[in-house]
């Protein structure tokens, strides 16, 4: 018996036809009207646009929809970054920062002392606020949270550090007033200084807090000679002090303290272990933040 050879029958590949599949709930015109809420409030969500939609045009979708006509120009929900608030006045100010500024040469930045004070915060923020976004969206005004200057925390410090390293790290009981703050740098600034080796072309930064810019600190300061930094307000973003205390933190997340003793000891001992590797690259990123506050319009930048 002669055995049969299997026989393979191909069929040419099909296309899509026209007409199968899916048919789409929404005109242009809807789309349009879709997409121009979700560009005017980024904030607003998608079930509230829909209800929207569904009064003013009488169109019944999901939100699914409004999801997936969003992700059709590119927009995705994603956590609104908090940024510092900067009105017109403000800008005008980083502005002239910028300008003033942007030209010095990296070994002028090696010669800063840069400090700021902060309260070590125990807990998380209340939450994120989700906002329709592109990929490259991250930084625009409208999908960031204007925010104070600090959360909550338990222990507040004042510290500074300098190309070379860090400096010295004082615990603050109390509320802070000018004289006191006279007294930290009295006993910090040039202390920090000589072990930076930051020399007699030290400049020094802090921010314009009311307790900064008091007549007893500026007399202080004037009367030891200390040239300082003219800055801009609400600019935590040009100083690299922000990302070294958030270098900080996380060192402090791989030791839980269990009381307050314990955390001012972890804070001295981790503070201590940062090194010039660290110190070196935030200081190389002050031109890129001049660059980004001119790129950005003067708004907060991505740093």
């Amino acid at each position: 018996m002669m055995q049969q050879k299997n026989q393979f029958v191909f069929l040419p590949e099909q296309g899509n036809i026209v007409g199968r599949g899916r048919k789409r709930k929404t005109t242009d015109r809807v789309d349009k009207a879709i997409q121009r809420k979700i560009k005017v409030n980024r904030r607003k969500s998608a079930s509230s646009i829909k209800h929207e939609i569904e009064k003013e045009l009488g169109v019944i979708i999901s939100n699914d929809t409004i999801r997936r006509r969003a992700h059709e120009i590119g927009l995705h929900k994603r956590g609104a970054l908090k940024k510092p608030y900067v009105s017109k006045v403000n800008r005008l100010k980083r502005l002239n920062y910028v300008k003033m500024y942007r030209d010095e040469p990296m070994i002028f930045w090696k010669q800063v002392l840069w400090s700021d004070e902060s309260k070590y915060n125990l807990f998380g923020s209340a939450g994120k606020i989700m906002v329709w976004r592109t990929s490259t969206e991250e930084f625009n005004p409208k999908c960031t949270v204007p925010t104070g200057k600090h959360g909550g925390g338990n222990v507040k410090v004042w510290r500074c550090f300098a190309w070379n390293g860090v400096g010295n790290l004082i615990f603050v009981d109390g509320n802070m007033t000018g004289e006191m703050y006279k007294e930290i740098l009295v006993e910090n600034l040039f202390q920090s200084s000589k072990k930076l080796q930051l020399g007699k072309e030290m400049v020094f930064q802090h921010d314009n807090d009311p307790k900064h810019t008091s007549r007893v600190v500026k007399n202080s300061l004037d009367k030891q000679y200390v040239k300082r930094l003219i800055w801009p307000p609400f600019s935590p973003d040009m100083n690299p002090m922000e990302h070294l205390w958030d270098e900080l933190e996380r060192r402090m997340k791989k030791t839980p303290a269990k009381n307050e003793k314990e955390l001012r000891e972890t804070l001295q001992a981790e503070w201590k272990n940062i090194g010039q590797d660290v110190t070196n690259k935030l200081v190389e990123s002050v031109p890129n933040r001049l660059y980004e506050c001119t790129r950005m319009k003067r708004y907060p930048t991505r740093y």
